[in-house]
């Protein structure tokens, strides 16, 4: 596995099953500083040239697991590259940076199978209450978002009820998990296969629904800006600014302080550092 912690970076295997556990670093000063502080019984770092790792280290799978805790628990920090420029620089900071900008909008590649329906209902993990207020009904739907921080709104048919822009949301199916429904109305409603990330805290209600939100991360590429049906007119990718001015065009008093309130828990569950930073588009 891959270790990056503020005092060093560290690739960590088993070259033969049933050996030691091999630590293997860029730098010495990374290994002698795990050694120092948190794995005495290491072995000694030694260089080994001519290898994408120069220093590496030995130790037992039980001294690494014994001192995992002690890691856990020096993280006292809000924010990690800040920490990485306080104990190694600002060289290494940026280095991680760019190790950042490498995953940042990584898409999901091999999602974890379903529960089974037999095992969870959907419910298990979510903030919500599954029974509504009297008179409504549950509705699900999903603020969808980008690497760059945009956001993905949609142009509602005939500007039904007064709303022009807005977000994606129906009732469920018989049968579907919240997310389920969720993510099946985001397909319908806007043409791309989102992945959940969270669930959005809070309650939204309308006349007749109780409506709970997930945020979900789709890649740019992957939404086709033509796609339309019965409830959409068109589909587009707006920066936060820009979505609340397009959700304000809504003439639907109620409903446009109620998408910018969505709109207002998605980017706080997205992230600020996220929206703000110079990946955000316009």
């Amino acid at each position: 596995m891959w270790l990056f912690t503020p005092f060093g970076f560290y690739s960590i295997v088993r070259k033969t099953p049933g050996d030691d556990l091999t630590i293997r670093g860029r730098t010495l000063g990374d290994l002698q500083r795990l050694r120092a502080r948190f794995l005495p019984s290491a072995t000694v770092p030694v260089s080994q040239a001519g290898t994408d790792y120069l220093w590496r280290m030995r130790c037992s799978e039980q001294a690494l697991a014994a001192a995992m805790p002690a890691i856990v628990a020096s993280i006292d920090y809000a924010n990690f590259k800040d920490e990485v420029a306080k104990v190694t620089g600002h060289a290494r900071a940026k280095r991680y940076g760019k190790v950042w900008d490498a995953l940042y909008g990584m898409p999901e590649d091999k999602p974890e199978p379903a529960p089974s329906p037999a095992i969870t209902n959907g419910w298990e993990d979510l903030p919500w209450s599954p029974t509504p207020p009297k008179g409504k009904k549950l509705a699900f739907g999903g603020v969808v978002m980008d690497a760059a921080g945009r956001v993905l709104l949609r142009e509602v048919a005939n500007h039904f009820d007064g709303y022009v822009w807005s977000f994606a949301k129906g009732r469920p199916d018989p049968g579907e998990t919240p997310q389920q429904a969720a993510v099946r109305e985001v397909l319908e409603e806007m043409g791309v296969a989102a992945t959940i990330v969270s669930a959005l805290p809070g309650a939204y209600d309308g006349n007749t629904t109780r409506t709970h939100y997930f945020l979900m991360r789709a890649d740019a590429e992957a939404v086709d800006p033509g796609f339309a049906c019965a409830e959409t007119v068109r589909v587009r990718w707006a920066t936060v600014a820009k979505a609340r001015e397009l959700l304000g065009m809504t003439q639907h008093a109620t409903g446009r302080e109620r998408d910018w309130a969505v709109l207002a828990a998605g980017v706080e569950a997205w992230g600020g550092g996220v929206i703000h930073s110079s990946k955000t588009g316009s």
